[in-house]
């Protein structure tokens, strides 16, 4: 029998990439979005639809339209949410994730489903979106670095983590859950031109501690947080960033502009030289994943699929 799974938000930038690896790979996929799918992929990286893929227009926010789509799911994504601040309104952004992640949780929980994996994203840590700089406490960061958000958008994400590891616990280990940290998810594309750009910007990926997402390994990340059965792997935050910097520089000096004061700091003076500032060591070990790609090597770049 085809295992099925339900998707929120898998018409946007990253559910595209995740529908597609799903599908691959023999799950049976109904998506809940806002929005159709678009006919044609666009220059921001939108996909088309699947074919053989089940599209609902619904709301996350309201937890009868998750009831409905999850049901008859051995498993679930959770994608749907407003992705920074600034757009709408804090208090929009914030309620909206935040509903949403409960909604999500409530409905896999309710329906007994195996295993739910949710968006979380690195601005759990403060950095992508801060009012005002603060250091981090050793690099690279992994999942045990305390997370101090500053906005609205990352405390909604850390609260959909707690709201994870809750939903968890009441049903007594049975749903296993998965909140997965993209960095920034970088479009394969644009890597021709980044050593460009790095050179007119050294430190454009300040915020980021200077890592980044492949859209493909990412997609894959979330496929085995649903398939896994490691029971070290039951409840979990995982960052999904690549091995590789987001910088043509050494990582201890970009890290150490961008973060006066951090030139002692534990970690500082064996980081690799071009290695992220976050690891993604934790999902390798728990989950068997890697990091494929990189935005250095040429078989990993990509022809822009809106002018294929």
């Amino acid at each position: 029998m085809a295992r099925r799974v339900a998707l929120t938000g898998g018409c946007g930038w990253i559910g595209g990439w995740i529908v597609r690896d799903l599908v691959a790979h023999g799950w049976t996929v109904t998506v809940i979005d806002r929005d159709r799918p678009v006919p044609h992929a666009t220059p921001r990286g939108l996909m088309p639809a699947v074919p053989g893929v089940r599209y609902r227009i619904g709301n996350h926010e309201n937890l009868g339209d998750l009831v409905e789509v999850f049901a008859g799911c051995e498993a679930a994504i959770h994608l749907a949410a407003i992705a920074s601040p600034g757009t709408f309104p804090d208090t929009t952004v914030f309620t909206t994730n935040v509903v949403g992640n409960f909604n999500a949780c409530e409905a896999a929980a309710v329906l007994g489903l195996k295993s739910l994996a949710m968006a979380s994203s690195i601005n759990t840590l403060g950095q992508g979106y801060r009012t005002h700089l603060h250091l981090p406490d050793f690099v690279p960061v992994d999942e045990t670095h305390a997370n101090r958000p500053q906005d609205p958008y990352g405390l909604s994400k850390l609260l959909g983590e707690l709201t994870a590891e809750q939903i968890h616990r009441r049903t007594a280990g049975k749903l296993r859950v998965t909140s997965i940290r993209p960095s920034y998810v970088a479009r394969p594309w644009d890597y021709p031109n980044l050593e460009a750009q790095f050179r007119a910007n050294p430190l454009s990926g300040d915020r980021a501690l200077f890592s980044y997402t492949d859209p493909r390994d990412l997609a894959t990340l979330f496929r085995l947080a649903i398939e896994s059965e490691n029971p070290e792997a039951a409840c979990t935050e995982l960052y999904a960033v690549q091995d590789d910097s987001w910088g043509i520089e050494p990582t201890r000096d970009l890290i150490a502009r961008a973060y006066p004061g951090t030139e002692n700091i534990p970690g500082m003076a064996t980081i690799g030289a071009t290695q992220s500032g976050i690891t993604n060591a934790r999902a390798k070990h728990l989950l068997g994943w890697t990091a494929a790609r990189s935005w250095r090597n040429l078989a990993d770049h990509m022809a822009d699929p809106s002018k294929v």
